[in-house]
């Protein structure tokens, strides 16, 4: 029986409880005031209830009516939504986004982008993967998300497109109790040899990080080993922003070697996705939208820390 209400009726039910009358319903949906009783008539004959008590001369809804007028909203608000919904699908933008970025990426630049997104987007629904080193390409590969944000050790990919969004600062770092944290100046490779380096690798072993010593234990997760670094298991190249705060405690100091010659170190990012799958205007827009901060967060950085030649550095594949 239900099944006989119609979107029509919910619509007039609304436009009396907001309107205070009949007659002023009848001339807010540009009705005649006969149509719109009818209508509520048979919305009444439907449910088997009595939405209003016409006992006075303007009728007022009854108990039961003030709750479906309630239902009703969410119903036409609801197809409301599907309307717009099913709109921008057809012309504006993709239901959904699919995006995997690399840990090294600063999330204060992706969760200001992605709350602009969310405003210029709203049905737009982003399934969001913050992987760690390799995860982001093989979820490119495997077909898991149509873009992603990552270092690669490969210069070109056939059928894939690439574009270099930019470098992450990184910082070699130990704890303050670390015996490398006591030597003076630069420090020699000799050296560098004695101590463990905390070096990340994909759950393949086929990427690795930058490898500078010859004693390593491997992670999969950033943030793992920044807690084995701040517990001075070894030593590490990590992104700057990551290891900044317990850097400003003193927890944890930078290093500087001999055969980098104190010269800063860079972590180059990029932007890649299938040629034959490019990104659709809600994913485009997103992606303009992080370069432009991911820039001027770089900028910051580069204010924050005197700039120089620099050395990049990259992953490995097995």
């Amino acid at each position: 029986m239900l099944t006989r209400v119609t979107l029509d009726q919910l619509q007039m039910l609304i436009a009396i409880a907001e309107a205070g009358s009949f007659s002023a319903a009848a001339r807010k949906v540009n009705r005649g005031q006969s149509a719109v009783s009818q209508a509520i008539q048979s919305l009444e004959a439907v449910l088997e209830l009595k939405l209003f008590d016409r006992s006075r001369k303007l009728p007022f809804l009854t108990e039961a009516g003030r709750a479906i007028v309630e239902d009703a909203r969410k119903i036409v608000n609801g197809t409301d939504a599907l309307r717009m919904r099913a709109k921008n699908m057809a012309t504006v933008a993709e239901p959904e986004i699919s995006l995997a970025i690399e840990q090294v990426f600063p999330s204060t630049v992706l969760i200001e982008s992605l709350s602009a997104f969310r405003t210029q987007f709203p049905l737009v629904s982003v399934n969001l993967f913050a992987e760690g080193l390799g995860a982001p390409e093989q979820s490119l590969f495997e077909g898991l998300v149509r873009l992603a944000i990552y270092s690669t050790a490969r210069d070109g990919m056939p059928g894939f497109q690439m574009e270099f969004l930019g470098e992450v600062p990184i910082s070699l770092v130990a704890s303050a109790q670390h015996p490398l944290a006591q030597v003076e100046g630069l420090i020699p490779q000799a050296v560098l040899e004695e101590h463990i380096q905390l070096t990340m690798i994909d759950r393949t072993k086929r990427y690795r990080g930058v490898v500078m010593g010859t004693r390593t234990w491997s992670f999969i997760d950033q943030f793992s080993r920044l807690d084995f670094v701040r517990n001075g298991f070894g030593w590490c190249a990590m992104p700057t922003h990551l290891a900044q705060a317990y850097l400003e405690t003193g927890e944890m100091v930078e290093l500087k070697l001999a055969a980098h010659r104190g010269l800063p170190l860079k972590f180059p990012l990029y932007a890649v996705h299938r040629i034959e799958q490019p990104p659709g205007p809600a994913a485009l827009w997103l992606l303009s939208d992080l370069r432009q901060r991911f820039s001027d967060w770089i900028d910051a950085s580069t204010a924050e820390r005197p700039p120089g030649p620099g050395i990049q550095i990259r992953v490995t594949t097995v």
